[in-house]
């Protein structure tokens, strides 16, 4: 059945597939958003990590001090879990009902933001401490 066979459904069947519809144009929306700006984050990201390759532990760490590169690598680190937490919230949209998916969704809501937490917290101490 397709989008434009309308005299197939039922009223309330057309209204159940809009609803659907449009929050998987939402997520892929999210989804096209967050891999545009994996692209050059991942380039920078590489740039900031080659750059550290020659350098002790107190080196990293007074490179890692500077505005630029810490903000290159959080914003890499950030922006990637939010696009993992979008393709496993869609996964689990997709594969999962009832209250599987519910404790599936704030697990991996919870999850993602553990993981953005850890990951703030380490570049900040890397960083200022």
């Amino acid at each position: 059945m397709t989008p434009d066979d309308h005299s197939l459904r039922s009223p309330l069947s057309r209204v159940r597939y809009l609803g659907s519809a449009r929050s998987g144009a939402h997520e892929s929306w999210l989804m096209r958003v967050s891999s545009a700006a994996l692209i050059p984050l991942t380039v920078a990201f590489i740039w900031v990590m080659l750059s550290l390759l020659s350098k002790d532990y107190n080196g990293v760490r007074a490179a890692l001090g500077h505005p630029l590169p810490a903000i290159i690598v959080m914003l890499f680190a950030l922006v990637g879990i939010y696009h993992m937490q979008i393709g496993i919230r869609s996964s689990i949209l997709d594969y999962l009902h009832g209250r599987a998916k519910e404790w599936a969704l704030m697990v991996n809501l919870f999850f993602a933001g553990l993981l953005a937490l850890a990951c703030v917290y380490a570049m900040l101490r890397i960083g200022f401490v």
